[in-house]
This record gives structure tokens, sequence and C-alpha cells, in this order.
């Protein structure tokens, strides 16, 4: 292997560690959240932080849509 490409593999692995530790950041700042809100945490944000967190949109349908929840939804698909 020349030099070049011990470069390049360098940059792979760097860039994977990091995309690997943002995900496992980001779970653990997720989790903490979920957790606090549930169980009441310091902060006391936890109707806050419920009510416009991302876990408020997996509750209830979908925006948008609330109106026509007894309708159906159409689609084109074209030949199956």
């Amino acid at each position: 292997m020349t030099s070049k490409d011990l470069v390049y593999v360098g940059l792979i692995v760097l860039t994977a560690l990091i995309f690997y530790c943002h995900g496992f950041f980001s779970g653990v700042n997720r989790s903490r959240r979920i957790y606090e809100a549930l169980l009441g945490g310091p902060d006391s944000e936890a109707p806050r932080e419920q009510a416009s967190g991302p876990m408020s949109r997996l509750s209830g349908s979908p925006p948008g849509l609330s109106s026509r929840r007894g309708s159906e939804i159409r689609g084109d698909f074209g030949n199956n």
C-alpha cells in the first residue's frame, strides 16, 4: 500500500468513527430527554418538551390528515 492509500483508509475510518459517535451521543441525549420527561426530571420541563418534541407526532394522526380521518386516501400507483 502506498501512503496515498493509507491516507484514504484513514479518512474512511475517521469518517465512520465520527458518524458512529454522533449517532451514539444523539441516542444518549434522546433517551435522557425521554426518561426525564417520564420521571419528572430536575428541570420540570416535561410538559413543554413533550408537547414540542419529536415524539409528540407519533401519538396522534399525521399532520394535515386530522380532518380526513374517516376518508380514504387515494393515489395513482400505476400498473402493478
